[in-house]
Formats: structure tokens, C-alpha cells, sequence
């Protein structure tokens, strides 16, 4: 390949790295830029931590649950049949 293929062929990685860029760290529809300003990368975290506490919530009302039940096939000194 010649100097020009490798000309072309690093402003077209250049382009595509701009526009990742410009997608990710760009504002998210409907923003207007003042105090309120959120890209999607923020807007996709803020997502991202509501969900986890969430997830985490339910789960720990799960193990509360498994600790309330009874063991099955047991006598209630703990030692099994």
C-alpha cells in the first residue's frame, strides 16, 4: 500500500474515533446545555447505580427470607433425622 492508502485509511479511523467520541460524551436528546447538562455516558451510569441498588435491595430481602424459613427435615435443636 502506498502513503495515500495509509492517509485515507488513518482519517477514516480518525472520523470514527471522533464520532464514538461525539456519541458517548455528546449530550443526551432533549438537553439544552446549562446546569442540567448530561451526556448519555452520565445518564447511562445514573441507570447503571439505580439498577444495582435495586438488584441489591431485592436480594437482601431474599436472604432475610431464607433466614426466617425453618430448615426442612430438621428437629429444632439444628441436628437432622
Amino acid at each position: 500500500m502506498g502513503k495515500i492508502s495509509y492517509l485515507i485509511i488513518g482519517g477514516l479511523a480518525g472520523a470514527a474515533a471522533g464520532l464514538a467520541l461525539r456519541y458517548f460524551f455528546g449530550p443526551a436528546k432533549g438537553t439544552t446545555y446549562d446546569a442540567n447538562y448530561r451526556s448519555r455516558l452520565d445518564y447511562a451510569l445514573e441507570e447503571g447505580r439505580r439498577a444495582s441498588i435495586d438488584r441489591e435491595n431485592e436480594l437482601r430481602l431474599q436472604l432475610k427470607e431464607f433466614r426466617r424459613l425453618p430448615s426442612e427435615g430438621g428437629d429444632s435443636n439444628g441436628a437432622g433425622a
